[in-house]
C-alpha cells in the first residue's frame, strides 16, 4: 500500500510538473491571444509585438530636401499624391528624386521619428544581406541547396531546393497559413504568430512540389531563408542586419518581434522601423548597392536580385517587379482593391511590398524613390496612382527641359 501511494504521489508530481511546464511554456501565447482581440494584422500596435530584439542603427538623416520653391516635382503633383494618399489611410508619403526629398508627409499625429510595421517589405531587405554573405564567404553559391546550411534538413527532401529557387519562393514548401485571421484561437496562423517556437513550425513544414516548378508566395519560404544566414555567418539576424545595413546606412534603431526572450525574431517581416530609413533602403537599390562611394552590396547581386524568375515575370529575389504583379491581381484584396487598368509608366519599376499597401517603389531610371507607410486599411486603393502621377511629371518636365535647350 505504501509503495502504491509512493508511486500515485509521483505520478500526480509528474502531471503537475508537466502542467506547469506547459502553463509556463503557452503563457506568451496567452497573453498575446487576448491581446490581439479587436485588431487585425494591419492594425495590430507595434507594441503587442513583445518581446522584441533591437537593430542597432547609426542615426544620420542625410537626406538633403529640396526648398519649397526650388522641387523638381511641381506642387499640384505633390498636393495631388499626398491628398490621395491621405485619402486612403495612409501614414506617411515620401518621395526621393534624385535623391533629394520632394515630399515627406505624415498624418495620424506621425512624424518622421514614427516607427510603423513594413509587414513584408524586409523581405526584399533579406535578400540583400543573402548577398552580402554570399560576398563575404559565408554561403559560397546560391545555387547551393538550403539543406548545405539548414542541419535539419541535410538529409531531406525539403533540403535539396537551392538558395536561388527559396529566394524565388519556388522552393515548394507547404503554407504555414492560409488566412491571416490570427482571431481564430487555435489555428495555424494563431499558434505561428503568437506562439513561443517560430522556427520548430517551420521545419515541420511539408513538401508539395518540387523545387524550382511553381511560384507560390510564401513567408516561410523566406523564414527559411533568414534562418540559413544565421546558421551561415554564425550571427543572429539583427546583428548581421545591423551590421551590414542599419549602421552603414545611418538608419535609426528598428526593432524585430521575438516569439520568446533570447528566441528567435521573425524573419520574413516586421522590422519596425521609420518610412525615412525605407526611402534610404530604396536609393540603395537604386544605385544597385552603393552608398556614399561605398559598396554595401554588390552591384551584380542586386541585378540579379531585380532579374524576373524564369516562372513569373513580376518577381525576383524577394521583390515584386514590373506591373504584372498588380495587373494580375496577385497580391491585394480583389474585392476591395481591383487591378489597376494600366500598368506603370516605366518599365524598371522594382517594388517592396508589405501587407495593407506598404511600399516603396523604386525606379532607377527615373531616379525616383517613393515609400508609403500604413497602419489602417485603404478603402479604395490604386497601386499605380501615386507613381503614375510623379512619373508623368518627370517626364513632362523632362520633356521642357530639352526643348529650353533646343
Amino acid at each position: 500500500m505504501a509503495k502504491f501511494k509512493t508511486y500515485a504521489l509521483s505520478v500526480v508530481a509528474l502531471a503537475l510538473f508537466v502542467i506547469l511546464t506547459a502553463v509556463i511554456w503557452e503563457r506568451a501565447y496567452i497573453e498575446r491571444a487576448i491581446r490581439f482581440s479587436g485588431y487585425d494584422i494591419l492594425t495590430l500596435p507595434i507594441d503587442w509585438y513583445t518581446p522584441q530584439e533591437i537593430v542597432p542603427g547609426n542615426q544620420e538623416d542625410s537626406l538633403a530636401t529640396a526648398a519649397e520653391d526650388d522641387r523638381a516635382i511641381p506642387d499640384t503633383v505633390l498636393r495631388d499624391v499626398a491628398q490621395f494618399a491621405e485619402e486612403q489611410g495612409s501614414l506617411s508619403l515620401t518621395i526621393l528624386y534624385k535623391g533629394e526629398i520632394q515630399l515627406e508627409q505624415y498624418w495620424e499625429d506621425a512624424n518622421r521619428n514614427t516607427k510603423f510595421n513594413p509587414q513584408s517589405m524586409p523581405k526584399s531587405v533579406l535578400a540583400l544581406l543573402m548577398g552580402i554573405a554570399i560576398d563575404e564567404g559565408f554561403i559560397e553559391s546560391v545555387n547551393d541547396p538550403i539543406g548545405k546550411y539548414i542541419e535539419e534538413w541535410r538529409n531531406d527532401p525539403r533540403g535539396t531546393a537551392t538558395i536561388e529557387q527559396t529566394l524565388r519562393m519556388t522552393a515548394g514548401l507547404e503554407q504555414m497559413v492560409e488566412s491571416y485571421d490570427a482571431n481564430i484561437l487555435f489555428s495555424r496562423a494563431a499558434r505561428y504568430l503568437m506562439g513561443p517556437d517560430f522556427d520548430s513550425m517551420i521545419f515541420d513544414l511539408k513538401q508539395v512540389d518540387p523545387p524550382g516548378t511553381r511560384f507560390d508566395y510564401n513567408n516561410e519560404e523566406s523564414n527559411v531563408l533568414g534562418i540559413l544566414i544565421e546558421r551561415a555567418t554564425g550571427k543572429r539576424y539583427t546583428e548581421y542586419l545591423s551590421e551590414k545595413l542599419w549602421q552603414p546606412l545611418g538608419l535609426d534603431d528598428a526593432a524585430m518581434y521575438l516569439d520568446r526572450p533570447n528566441g528567435s525574431v521573425m524573419k520574413n517581416c516586421c522590422v519596425f522601423s521609420r518610412a525615412y530609413d525605407w526611402a534610404k533602403l530604396g536609393l540603395l537599390v537604386s544605385q544597385k548597392g552603393n552608398w556614399n562611394g561605398k559598396k554595401l552590396v554588390p552591384s551584380q547581386w542586386v541585378e540579379d536580385m531585380i532579374a524576373p524568375s524564369p516562372l513569373t515575370d513580376y518577381y525576383g529575389y524577394q521583390v515584386w517587379l514590373g506591373s504584372n504583379y498588380a495587373l494580375t491581381g496577385i497580391i491585394g484584396r480583389p474585392s476591395i482593391t481591383p487591378p489597376p487598368p494600366e500598368g506603370f509608366h516605366t518599365d524598371d519599376m522594382i517594388v517592396f511590398v508589405g501587407f495593407g499597401e506598404q511600399r516603396v517603389w523604386i525606379s532607377p531610371s527615373n531616379d525616383l524613390v517613393i515609400v508609403r507607410g500604413a497602419r489602417q486599411w485603404a478603402p479604395s486603393w490604386n497601386e499605380m496612382y501615386i507613381p503614375n502621377l510623379v512619373l508623368d511629371a518627370i517626364a513632362a518636365t523632362d520633356t521642357e527641359s530639352e526643348k529650353s535647350l533646343n
